[in-house]
């Protein structure tokens, strides 16, 4: 896990150790103490900078504080961290004394030689005796009543007032060099070397002299819930109570006479904390309860009712009730490494170990199993009971029973190749069925059947059998489960929903529900013909499930290759029907007492209920016995603390929120979470509102890293709980701005859209004048055009009318003439001459109609033709000297396009003739691979480009080569003649025929 850093901008501790992964087991002195109470250690091994601790202070946040003579050292249960003068500049020194936390929740440290230091907001405040204190050596800090800060010093007392030191001792002659100052009534006392040692209460300033050796120096006071005064001094521990006093020494149980420090327990026990260890106070004498050798220097209890002991020398232990009880070979077992443990009707409890065989509990003894009429065999691997008392014992050799001290062997009796029976069980209509690696054996009035997977069986490796309250057989496998009624088979597999083939246990529940434990794949539940999984993923501890076991309070027992753990069956329940998403498992191991956290399974039962309700597992190190009716339970959700912020690997201030700059794209958070009981157990979740749609399971991380966070104002929020499974949903908050770069800011969004609306307005203004200028222009050309048409419709009409019906007319009267001259055949002959001359005409004069309608030379002989006869044409009447250029053109327009191209070149040509006064005229068409241009220019009189748009010729031009897709472009300046300039595409509007 990475270590937080810095959890302030003040302080930069050094780097982080993990707590729980270097807990040290201390044994205890006494076996009886051994049982009960369990020592986790941290010394300089796990992260402690030195191991001479003088004091110990949980502040109200939850942290946990120790001095040392190298540093001060903070602790959450899972990590340490370390402030020194390396990593924090403010810190005069490493050498501390002295801890108290005030009301208003600052941390006040005293330094062995440096003063006194103040610690609140993450930021560290030295006070000397530039400041009003009467000597740097501070010895105590405390805090009366009315709430005024009383340090003791070497040279005496001093009291915080209105944020300074004045002096405050005692007015009380002969009062030597003081010492201490604590208790509830604010004990006074002091170390005369050459008088009584002195005691005061401080409330009612009356002094009282203890009758004690001289030598016998006060080292310590308390007072406890009954009003009875502790001193402890050089020679043992002194009560004061109703104005008589009793010393206590090592008569009454004290390991050493020199009593540092005296505690009471929220329970009421009364702890001493001895020069030699650790004792507490029963029926009037002291017990030994462990820490032998060591010198205590402080005792409190957390907020979870541990006791932490600091020591000069070896370090800070944290003393908690044991839950688990361990029996091994020391107590009696006849081998540690166990597997099958059973109880008979009479309340003993058998249990098959690996290498000698059985061992019997009883009356709370230890036995071997009698050797006298021969042994049930080295490896045991069933145990069971029938109902005529008979002990059923399973090995690798076969099968036997035991009753009346007589052991008889079973094995003829079973028709297995291999017989190693694994597990044995009567059933209610008294047959006998032997689980064993060949196959299942069904014994009844001297008849055995095997039944195999030729049968129906899932698998023949049989490791568990079960009889429903149905009557029902089920049997597990290392390939599956198989239910047996009424002769037939039924089998469940991992390819019917199984979550594993390989089972190992198998319980039914008061509901009916059959619960299926397997090595690898985790819990299954058969209800109703349903199959629902439950694993790791799903909040198990393990997926190793070897003995399912339930205690009075509903909660599931289960072992596995690293310990037991336990869930609420109701849990399970809900989550198999749907009801929650996970399960909270807790998880028993070394830290809970066990030897070896690996237990046994497959040889069955692996694992007991016995009648006084304490459970019994066997291991690969003795046998762990739980009493789930006395298991410590942490009902105290954890508080929840951010420790500190990294944006972009840098430590920021998040003591009002956390100001993200535009560009600041990483954001780190540490967190933690205050409990000591298993800290490695202790599970976050957390959410971004905003950004986040639900809760993150973090599991056991205490660091969250967002690479992205788009501008906005979002809540982090971190929960947790503790080992047991307590959540703290309030958990912490912390807020987070992230600012947006200045073109997502709203002034800059303002302006732009402001901008942009000017701009969209403008734009659209101009198109709709555009429009009405299209428009304008469109509306005028369609006029001109119709125009155009009827002019063209009045010239045609006229040409009919005075050019070819004139010719016609004259034919008509000429033929008319000749008919009424018929005898007179010159006449005749004449006026057929005229007729044929007239009709000549006509046939030009139609002729003439017709190519101004269409040009027949475009049909006949190409578009080059056709331009070359018009512009011959019009050179030869208007006298203009016309040059013309052109490439192979014929074919690559369509014939549409050729007629517009052809009417722009007429046009332009007419425009000349009609209002250029040009001499000369220019017409030039290339041809490029992608184009033609067309070119005609002359040098004319030329006009305005403001005068262009106004005449209909030049419209029609730009029309038709808008028709064409073409761009045209128009120069021209009075006396400068017009160009002409027009590209057209081969790609575009323009159809290319190659090929036609």
């Amino acid at each position: 896990m990475p270590h937080p850093s810095v959890t302030t901008p003040y302080a930069r501790p050094r780097a982080r150790v993990p707590l729980f992964a270097c807990w040290l087991i201390c044994a205890c002195a006494a076996a009886t103490a051994a049982a009960q109470y369990r020592f986790d250690a941290s010394n300089t091994d796990s992260g402690l900078p030195n191991n001479f601790v003088h004091t110990i202070v949980q502040t109200r946040d939850g942290y946990l504080w120790f001095t040392t003579l190298d540093g001060l050292v903070r602790s959450d249960g899972a990590r340490l961290t370390v402030f020194n003068t390396v990593n924090t500049r403010e810190l005069p020194t490493n050498r501390f004394s002295a801890l108290f936390e005030d009301r208003a929740g600052a941390l006040w440290i005293g330094a062995e030689s440096d003063g006194l230091i103040k610690y609140q907001s993450g930021k560290f405040t030295v006070y000397t005796t530039k400041d009003g204190l009467p000597d740097n050596n501070i010895i105590a800090i405390h805090e009366e009543d009315r709430g005024a800060l009383v340090v003791t010093t070497q040279s005496g007392f001093v009291r915080r007032q209105q944020e300074r030191f004045v002096p405050h001792v005692p007015d009380q002659p002969g009062l030597n060099k003081i010492f201490g100052y604590r208790g509830r009534r604010g004990m006074v006392w002091d170390i005369g070397q050459t008088g009584p040692n002195r005691f005061a209460d401080a409330v009612s300033a009356s002094y009282r002299a203890l009758q004690i050796s001289p030598r016998a120096f006060v080292v310590s006071a308390s007072e406890d819930r009954m009003g009875n005064y502790w001193i402890g001094t050089a020679a043992g521990l002194i009560r004061l109570r109703n104005g008589s006093s009793r010393l206590y020494t090592e008569k009454d149980g004290l390991p050493k006479r020199v009593v540092p420090v005296v505690k009471e327990d929220r329970e009421g026990n009364l702890w001493a904390g001895t020069s030699d260890g650790l004792c507490q106070l029963k029926d009037g004498r002291f017990i030994s309860r462990g820490l032998a050798g060591s010198y205590i220097t402080a005792l409190i209890e957390d907020r979870e009712g541990a006791l932490w002991i600091a020591t000069w020398g070896a370090g800070v232990y944290r003393m908690s009730k044991q839950a688990i009880t361990v029996y091994t070979d020391k107590h009696g077992l006849a081998a540690n490494n166990v597997y099958p443990i059973f109880e008979d009707r009479a309340g003993q409890v058998w249990m098959g170990t690996w290498e000698r065989g059985l061992t019997r509990y009883r009356d709370g003894r230890f036995s071997r199993f009698p050797d006298q009429n021969g042994q049930p065999g080295r490896l045991v691997t069933a145990l069971s009971e029938d109902d005529a008392g008979r002990l059923w014992i399973g090995n690798f050799g076969g099968a036997m029973w035991f009753k009346d001290g007589k052991l008889t062997d079973f094995t003829n009796q079973l028709p297995l190749p291999n017989p190693a029976v694994q597990v044995i069980l009567q059933d209610r209509a008294g047959n006998l069925w032997f689980g064993s690696t060949p196959g299942l054996v069904k014994y009844r009035d001297g008849k055995a059947t095997l039944y195999t997977t030729k049968d129906g069986l899932a698998g023949d490796d049989v490791r568990a059998i079960l009889e429903d309250r149905q009557g029902r057989i089920w049997v597990g496998t290392y390939s599956g489960v198989t239910q047996i009624a009424g002769g037939k088979f039924v089998s469940y597999t991992k390819s019917g929903g199984l979550s594993s083939n390989r089972v190992r246990a198998l319980y039914e529940d008061d509901a009916g529900a059959l619960w299926i434990g397997t090595y690898d794949g985790g819990l299954s539940r058969i209800k109703d013909g349903k199959i629902v999984n439950i694993t790791m993923n799903d909040g198990l501890f393990n997926n190793g499930v070897f003995q399912i076991l339930e205690d009075s309070r509903g909660n599931f027992w289960m072992s596995c290759n690293l310990g037991v753990y336990r869930a609420s069956k109701q849990q399970l329940n809900d989550f198999a029907d749907g009801k929650i998403l996970a399960v909270n498992s807790i998880s028993y191991g070394k830290r809970d007492g066990m030897l070896n956290p690996e237990c046994n399974g497959g040889p069955q039962p692996a694992g007991v209920k016995t009648r006084d309700g304490k459970l019994w597992f066997p291991t690969q190190h003795g046998v762990a016995v739980i009493d789930p009716e006395n298991i410590p339970s942490n009902p105290v959700p954890p508080p929840v603390v951010i420790e500190s912020c990294l944006l972009d690997r840098a430590v920021v201030d998040f003591s009002d929120y956390v100001q993200m700059a535009p560009g600041q794209q990483n954001l780190e958070i540490q967190y933690t979470a205050l409990s000591f009981v298993k800290p490695e157990q202790i599970r976050f979740k957390h959410r971004l509102e905003g950004l986040d749609q639900d809760w993150v399971d973090a599991g056991t991380r205490r660091t969250v890293h967002y690479s992205h966070i788009p501008p906005g104002v979002y809540e982090f929020t971190v929960i947790a709980a503790n080992s047991d499974g307590v959540w703290n949903n309030e958990g912490r908050r912390l807020r987070i701005v992230a600012l947006p770069p200045f073109y997502l800011t709203w002034w800059f969004i303002t302006v732009v859209s402001a901008g942009a609306t000017g701009l969209a307005l403008l734009f659209y203004r101009r198109r709709i004048a555009q429009l009405k200028r299209a428009h304008a222009a469109q509306e005028a050309f369609s006029r001109r055009l119709i125009e155009s048409q009827e002019s063209e419709r009045k010239r045609i009409a006229a040409e009919l009318h005075d050019s070819l019906g004139q010719s016609l007319a004259i034919i008509r009267n000429r033929a008319l003439f000749g008919l009424g001259a018929s005898s007179d055949p010159d006449t005749v002959r004449e006026q057929l001459e005229s007729i044929s001359e007239q009709s000549a005409q006509a046939i030009d004069e139609v002729k003439e109609i017709s190519y101004n309608l269409r040009p027949y030379l475009l049909d006949r002989l190409g578009l080059t033709k056709a331009l070359e006869a018009i512009i011959g044409k019009v050179a030869d009447s208007s006298g203009l000297d016309i040059s013309f250029e052109s490439g192979q053109i014929d074919g690559v327009f369509s014939k549409e396009a050729e007629i517009n191209l052809y009417r722009i070149i007429q046009e332009s040509l007419n425009n000349i003739v009609k209002h250029a006064g040009a001499t000369e005229t220019q017409v030039v068409i290339k041809r490029h691979e992608h184009a033609v241009l067309v070119i005609v220019s002359d040098n004319g009189r030329g006009f305005d480009n403001a005068e262009r748009g106004k005449g209909f010729g030049l419209i029609g031009i730009a029309e038709r080569a808008r028709m064409l897709g073409g761009d045209l472009v128009i120069h021209s300046a009075p006396g400068d003649g017009v160009t002409i300039k027009m590209e057209l595409s081969l790609k575009g509007g323009v159809e290319a025929r190659h090929g036609e």
